[in-house]
Formats: C-alpha cells, structure tokens, sequence
C-alpha cells in the first residue's frame, strides 16, 4: 500500500482529499505545519507528498527544496498542490524537483486521485508536469 503525506493546513480540504485517497486504497497521512513536514517525511518515508505552498511556519517551497537537500529523501516525489499558480512559483517548483503541480481549485477529488495514480505508476499516462 502506498503511504502519502498531505501538507495542508485547510482542515476541511485535507480531510476532503485523506477521504478520497484512502477510498483508492491509499494509506494517508495529513500534517498542517510547515514547521513539522520534514521530521513526518524523514518518520513515515511516504511514496508521495502532496504539498501546498501556504502553509504556516514554513512555506512549501522552502519545503520541498528541504527534502530534495536530504539524501534519504531525495526520491520521494512531490506534487504541489495549491492555489498559487504564478509563473514564478510553477517554474521554482519544478526546479526544485516536484513531479507535478496541480492547481486546488481547477481539480475535484476524484480527478487528485487519478493524478496520484499517475505518479505513483500505477496508470500508464505518462506524468503531466503543470496544470494551469
């Protein structure tokens, strides 16, 4: 079973997503702080971390450039998950390693799950960099 991270502080969305991801079979971890994602990555070693921008304590990217910097976690991947779509923070991600970004409010939860599947290999569509 494939162990996934959300790092979300909007309790409702990541409730929402934990809820659709675990209907798929995923086993879902949900942490609000930016502050604590990289001790829960370095403890729970998921495939797969969906990660927002805004968060408190520390924002994503930072983050993100975090966990690329760990040679043990170097090669879990990454998938932005946000609503801060600028240029500038698509292109930083990307850089920075994530394997996807994906607008929130440009996707349901169903389409999530299949975006995840993606990712993970477990559909044979190859991975689509940036949803804009």
């Amino acid at each position: 079973m494939n162990k996934i991270l959300i790092v979300e502080d909007d309790e409702a969305l990541a409730t929402l997503y934990k809820a659709e991801l675990e209907l798929k079979n995923y086993e879902v971890s949900v942490v609000s702080n930016g502050s604590l994602v990289l001790s829960e990555v370095r403890k729970l070693m998921p495939d797969l971390v969906l990660l927002d921008i805004m968060l408190p304590g520390k924002n994503g990217l930072e983050i993100l450039q975090e966990i690329r910097a760990d040679e043990k976690l170097k090669d879990v991947k990454v998938i932005m998950l946000t609503n801060f779509g600028s240029e500038e923070n698509v292109s930083t991600a990307l850089e920075f390693g994530a394997v996807d970004y994906i607008m929130k409010y440009k996707i349901v939860p169903s389409e999530l799950t299949d975006r995840v599947a993606v990712v993970l290999g477990h559909e044979n569509n190859p991975v689509v960099k940036v949803t804009n």
